[in-house]
C-alpha cells in the first residue's frame, strides 16, 4: 500500500492479487494530532486498509524541505540545514532521504505519529518525501530520452501546487516548490524560473507529470512553446496522479 500525505488530503493505492485500488479523501488539517485522529476514522472505516500488508510506503508532500549536497550533508546538522528555509518547533521532528543520481540529501518534516501508526500495520514501511519520489521518476524519464535537449524542465503539478527541476546540460540548475490558485500564478512562477535561469525556449523541453488538467495547462503553455510532452500517468487515481 502506497499513502501520499498532502495539505489536500489523504490518497491511498493498494496492490492486491494483481489488482489495484484508490482511496482519496479530501480534507484540510491544522496539526499532526488532528490529521492521525482523521486518518484512524478513515481506516476505521474502510476494513481493506485495516489489515496487515507486506509493504507500506508513506510519502509526504509538502514544501518543509532542502535539498543539501552529499558533500556538505552531516545527519547531526540536518535541522541547521532546514532551519535556514522554515521555522521550526522545538520538538519538530526532522528526517532525510537519500537521492542516489543527485548525490544529495533531501531533508523534510515528516509526520512521526503517522510513521508509528502505520509501522503497526507492517514490519516493512518505507518513508520519502515526494521530492525524493519526483526525483526518481525523472531518473526514469531521463534514461529513455534520446537527444536530449541544453534545458530539460520538469515539472510535478498538484491541484494547487507544483514542483520544478530545471536541469542543464544534464547538470542540476535548480529546483523549487510554488503554490498556486489559477492558471495564471500557475505560469507566472514557471515564467518566473524559467527567465530567472535564462533557458533558451528553442533549447528547452518541458516534461510534466501528475496532473489532471493537460488541457487547460496545454491551451496556456503552448502558446509560448511547443516543447511539452506529459508523461503517462502511472494510476487512475482522480486526485493524485503521482505516487
Amino acid at each position: 500500500m502506497s499513502i501520499l500525505v498532502s495539505k489536500y488530503g489523504l490518497s491511498f493505492m493498494i496492490h492486491k492479487e494483481n489488482q489495484t485500488k484508490f482511496f482519496e479523501y479530501q480534507m484540510s488539517y491544522n496539526n499532526p494530532v488532528l490529521l492521525l485522529k482523521k486518518t484512524e476514522e478513515i481506516i476505521a472505516e474502510r476494513p481493506v486498509l485495516n489489515t496487515h500488508f507486506d509493504h507500506i510506503e508513506l510519502i509526504h508532500h509538502n514544501r518543509l524541505n532542502a535539498l543539501i549536497p552529499q558533500k556538505f550533508f552531516k545527519p547531526e546538522t540536518a535541522r541547521e540545514w532546514l532551519l535556514q528555509q522554515i521555522k521550526l518547533l522545538p520538538n519538530e521532528p526532522v528526517a532525510y532521504d537519500f537521492i542516489d543520481k543527485l548525490e544529495a540529501f533531501n531533508v523534510y518534516v515528516p509526520f512521526q505519529n503517522l510513521e508509528n501508526f502505520f509501522s503497526k500495520q507492517t514490519g516493512n514501511l518505507t518513508v520519502k518525501h515526494s521530492v525524493t519520489a519526483f526525483f526518481n521518476n525523472i531518473n526514469q524519464v531521463k534514461n529513455q530520452l534520446q537527444d536530449l535537449p541544453v534545458f530539460e524542465i520538469f515539472l510535478n503539478v498538484f491541484p494547487k501546487d507544483f514542483q520544478i527541476v530545471v536541469f542543464k546540460n544534464e547538470s542540476l540548475l535548480a529546483y523549487n516548490h510554488f503554490e498556486y490558485e489559477n492558471i495564471e500564478e500557475f505560469l507566472y512562477y514557471l515564467f518566473f524560473m524559467t527567465e530567472t535561469l535564462d533557458t533558451k525556449p528553442h533549447q528547452s523541453q518541458i516534461y510534466i507529470f501528475g496532473t489532471n488538467n493537460k488541457t487547460e495547462i496545454l491551451e496556456n503553455l503552448s502558446l509560448f512553446t511547443d516543447n511539452i510532452q506529459f508523461i503517462p500517468e502511472k494510476n487512475n487515481s482522480k486526485i493524485f496522479n503521482y505516487f
